[in-house]
């Protein structure tokens, strides 16, 4: 995002930060199922645009999708997106993970006969007949059990299936989207999951970009959130230039889901019309998963700890061009959120005195070092 949209004023509205065709999804949402669940998917960076195309064309056929993504990253979203953008019907989910009875599972996708396990005290019919001529959404796919991983396979082959405790064969024609966070290779490797199902759901695969690697997107989901919150609660909030910075350095290891639950969470906190670190700061995680310290890591502790100063750690490396201008972005973001948001904060936490605060702030300014939402104290 350039300056002049940071320093602009924000686009406000349901529709906000949706490109065209995001804007379709929405509308086509809001028709299917009423504002309450609305399809939104908010951002400008290449990645999405990318995303935004592959969905238009996987929405023109009828073969499996396998959709890979962290947690929280929007991978539902995308699948009601394909299905909305189709012209099968209806629209059904299921959680793999929900139901830790192989049994179970596969009664809830092929239904079954009285008796044919506990608890079977009547005929079931399952999503693969109520569903038919629609499209089912299996989340967290590596999670189905053995046993209903090779009806599956059969449906997605054969379109045929058996409930159950059933000799009928039956017939159904769905198409099947499937999610993951799991790395679906690995488990396929550990004989946990059949290669060969793998092999008929990734007819089309979509990989979701997570939140860190989308630019300035989370800014404009943030104020996408605020806008609906406003519209819902009556109050207008917007977040400080504190809280700007400490999150222009953030992962959002949880995503977008991450985001909505933090933005949600200081709109809540804040007593004014403005949200201040302090209304949010204990909601943020850390990024969880780095299993050896990199040298932003190292950096940061040895700036902390006072075993060099800043000019001798940063500023004399990124003169000669040994660190590059978004590892010291990134190690002034981590230093603005450790220290509460403000820049001297900052100076505390890497303990350099007062008096050299003007001479930090000229450095960072004129070469560009600030956090990219960062607008001064």
């Amino acid at each position: 995002m350039t300056e002049s949209r940071r320093n602009s004023k924000p686009e406000t509205g349901p529709c906000s930060g949706l490109s065209p065709v995001a804007r379709r999804i929405r509308e086509l949402s809001v028709r299917a199922w009423g504002p309450g669940r609305a399809v939104e998917i908010v951002g400008e960076s290449e990645p999405v645009h990318l995303l935004l195309r592959q969905i238009e064309k996987v929405a023109a056929f009828d073969e499996p999708v396998l959709i890979l993504g962290e947690s929280g990253s929007g991978k539902e979203a995308l699948s009601q997106a394909v299905f909305l953008l189709g012209d099968r019907k209806p629209f059904v989910s299921v959680n793999c993970p929900q139901y830790q009875d192989g049994n179970l599972t596969v009664s809830e996708l092929f239904g079954h006969r009285r008796g044919s396990f506990t608890g079977a005290v009547r005929d079931r019919k399952g999503l693969f007949e109520t569903a038919n001529d629609g499209l089912i959404f299996l989340d967290e796919i590596g999670d189905l059990p053995m046993s209903a991983q090779l009806m599956l396979l059969r449906a997605l082959s054969s379109g045929e299936f058996k409930a159950l405790g059933s000799e009928e064969i039956q017939r159904s024609n769905v198409r099947v989207i499937a999610a993951t966070n799991r790395s679906m290779n690995q488990l396929a490797e550990d004989k946990e999951f059949r290669r060969d199902l793998l092999f008929r759901l990734r007819y089309f695969l979509i990989k979701v970009p997570p939140l860190r690697e989308r630019g300035d997107d989370w800014i404009l989901l943030l104020n996408h959130v605020l806008e609906g919150l406003h519209q819902r609660y009556g109050v207008r909030k917007r977040m400080s230039n504190a809280a700007m910075d400490l999150l222009a350095g953030y992962s959002w290891p949880g995503n977008v889901r991450e985001l909505i639950g933090i933005t949600t969470s200081g709109y809540a906190m804040a007593e004014g019309d403005t949200i201040e670190p302090l209304n949010f700061v204990d909601a943020l995680e850390e990024e969880s998963g780095v299993s050896s310290e990199n040298r932003l890591d190292v950096l940061s502790r040895r700036l902390v700890q006072q075993k060099d100063s800043f000019w001798d750690l940063v500023h004399r490396p990124f003169i000669d061009r040994e660190l590059n201008r978004g590892e010291v972005r990134q190690l002034v973001a981590r230093g603005l959120r450790e220290g509460g948001g403000s820049y001297r904060g900052l100076l505390k936490r890497w303990r350099m005195s007062e008096e050299h605060y003007q001479k930090l702030m000229d450095f960072l300014r004129h070469h560009s070092l600030k956090p990219r939402s960062s607008r001064g104290e």
